[in-house]
């Protein structure tokens, strides 16, 4: 299993591997979308330039925001 898969198990959804399915556990309909733990220099790149930030510290607010995910 790799890191991106075991983060998923690890949500706050309440996750039916056998059929596949997950419910919230919350009653607001929030959408997550899959993102990879650890960004690509492209990634990091971009978000630098569209935050006026280093590299850092767009490494540091991906991290962060991951975190809270």
């Amino acid at each position: 299993m790799n890191a991106l898969a075991t983060t998923m198990l690890k949500t706050r959804d309440a996750v039916d591997l056998a059929g596949a399915t997950a419910t919230a556990a919350t009653a607001d309909d929030v959408t997550h979308t899959q993102v990879p733990l650890k960004p690509t220099a492209a990634m990091l790149a971009n978000g630098s330039r569209a935050g006026g930030v280093s590299v850092e510290v767009a490494w540091k607010i991906y991290l962060a925001m991951i975190r809270e995910a």
